[in-house]
């Protein structure tokens, strides 16, 4: 039974957080929710916390190897039925292919949230939900 809890903890932790390399915290892998092979991750210096602003990187990795455009994101937390955004916030568009630069991130309280990240590509729309847990 100890081996299946300490699994259960194993296992949790390594879909929401993938892990320290190239510099920073990565979170998993998450695909589009129309096509599983267009992905995206995040990358932070530091984890975000629900006292202070964030800044993180969002890699989306395209298998029409173009640049996306239109790219917005969102901060969304699901509050059983209704739900608590964020202010808007800003997005620059780095050198590295499919790279963006995301600060003003206000994660305004503990809990379970979505960064939703939409943008084009190829000409279709697509959309990633990357969950993160804030526990500070």
């Amino acid at each position: 039974m100890k081996w299946l809890a300490l699994f259960a903890v194993f296992s949790f932790n390594a879909i929401t957080f993938a892990g320290d390399h190239e510099g920073g915290i990565h979170t998993a892998n998450y695909c589009s929710t129309t096509n599983e092979k267009t992905c995206a991750h995040l990358r932070f210096e530091k984890w975000p916390t629900s006292t202070e602003a964030s800044e993180f990187i969002v890699h989306v990795m395209s298998p029409s190897n173009s640049q996306v455009t239109d790219v917005k994101v969102k901060l969304w937390m699901d509050m059983n039925g209704h739900g608590h955004g964020s202010s808007p916030v800003k997005i620059e568009t780095l050198e590295e292919m499919n790279h963006f630069f995301i600060q003003d991130a206000y994660f305004v309280m503990r809990g379970n949230w979505q960064v939703i990240v939409n943008f084009t590509d190829a000409g279709l729309n697509e959309k990633i939900i990357i969950p993160l847990s804030i526990k500070e």
